[in-house]
């Protein structure tokens, strides 16, 4: 998800070297924490990307679930079923929406582009859980319009890594996206959530231990890298929930996803709901889930149902990536251990971030409600308030009219 991690600069100073070895000793013991904090200054981070390019690059993370119920996994799997087996993680944000999630469309069979251009990927015959008539009217007003749009998530070292891989089939679908033919009329809109790397660490390194940042910054004098390689045990550590919360919490991801919300309305208003939007980053789960969440949110409306029910939609939703990815969450002793021991890397290991447990979801909404009093406060303080929310249910919701 992130390609590239920061190596912060300290300038050598001789002068103060036996000081900082004695600080670091008594910090370690909870000892002059609070002169330690006066004497350490804030690192700066340079705005340009190339200082962070002598760090390895880090991988994509790959997420997932584990429900306690096979049955259940059944339910959903099937309430959520496409005939577009090359996509994985396909499905609308709540039954009846033209708003679809998914993981990338880097691996599209001919057919499945086919079918995604003219419309027919985005309803199914045996989908029980919707009005007859508007399913009908829906797949009619697919089938004549087709996609309206892909909005894609990823920063862009993601997008070209995924272009030079690119099946046959998604190279038919770019190049219609890309085409200002009239015959496909659709928007390709690129929307990276975690287009600011810098302010992403600058993020997990605040929300690092006090005691555990200072000791980390001392370090950096006598060995580089030592407060980037603190920080990314710190996130390992945090999983899934901590990696949502920064997301949330910086300023650059919120901004990105305000404009994401905007785009769905704006395109959803422009075909009066009819016409499908997807969205994806690379498996459709993290930054596509967060989205999808928010969308939720908004399609729900704040009187429609209480915050428990919301709740256990949002979560279910969110759970069933793990499954429709066919992925498991790496919980073994020797990972833990591993996590403990490991100091001399200042690279993510994603594999803390596999599985889509419910507990992760369920704490990021709280960290939202502590925060900006609800998950509606935080919609009005990224601009996307009642009247976009309003007009957002009319044209994308599941009860919306179609003409």
């Amino acid at each position: 998800m992130i390609q590239t991690v920061t190596k912060t600069n300290f300038h050598k100073l001789p002068s103060i070297m036996a000081i900082g070895v004695v600080l670091v000793v008594l910090c370690s013991v909870d000892i002059l924490t609070p002169i330690a904090q006066a004497l350490i200054i804030t690192p700066s981070y340079p705005s340009s990307s190339s200082s962070r390019q002598s760090r390895p690059p880090s991988k994509v993370p790959s997420l997932s679930l584990l429900k306690a119920n096979d049955d259940d996994q059944d339910q959903d799997k099937k309430k959520y079923s496409s005939g577009v087996s090359s996509i994985k993680n396909f499905r609308p944000i709540i039954p009846g929406s033209n708003l679809y999630r998914c993981a990338t469309l880097d691996d599209l069979t001919e057919d499945d582009t086919e079918r995604l251009l003219n419309g027919s990927a985005f309803f199914d015959d045996d989908d029980d859980d919707n009005d007859e008539n508007f399913s009908s009217a829906f797949a009619s007003a697919s089938i004549k319009k087709g996609l309206a749009a892909v909005i894609d998530l990823r920063n862009n070292d993601e997008i070209e890594k995924g272009k030079s891989k690119r099946t046959k089939g998604s190279i038919n679908l770019y190049d219609c996206l890309d085409s200002d033919s009239d015959d496909h009329d659709i928007n390709l809109i690129s929307i990276p959530i975690l287009n600011n790397v810098n302010e992403f660490w600058e993020e997990t390194i605040n929300t690092m231990d006090s005691n555990e940042r200072i000791i980390a910054t001392l370090k950096t004098i006598f060995v580089g890298g030592a407060l980037d390689r603190a920080a990314a045990r710190h996130l390992e550590k945090g999983g899934l929930s901590l990696l949502y919360n920064i997301m949330i919490k910086t300023n650059a991801s919120s901004i990105q996803l305000a404009k994401a919300l905007d785009a769905c309305l704006q395109i959803s208003e422009e075909s009066n709901g009819t016409r499908p939007i997807i969205f994806h980053c690379q498996k459709g789960k993290d930054r596509t889930g967060i989205l999808a969440m928010l969308l939720q949110i908004c399609l729900v409306g704040e009187e429609e149902e209480n915050e428990k029910d919301k709740d256990a939609d949002i979560i279910d939703a969110y759970a069933l990536s793990g499954e429709l990815l066919n992925e498991m969450p790496d919980t073994s002793n020797e990972q833990q251990q591993q996590q403990q021991t490991k100091t001399s890397s200042s690279t993510i290991d994603w594999s803390y971030f596999r599985g889509s447990p419910s507990s992760a979801m369920h704490d990021t909404l709280g960290s939202i409600r502590q925060q900006y009093g609800s998950i509606e406060g935080y919609l009005d303080n990224i601009s996307f308030g009642r009247e976009k929310r309003s007009r957002l249910r009319k044209y994308c919701s599941s009860s919306r009219k179609l003409t």
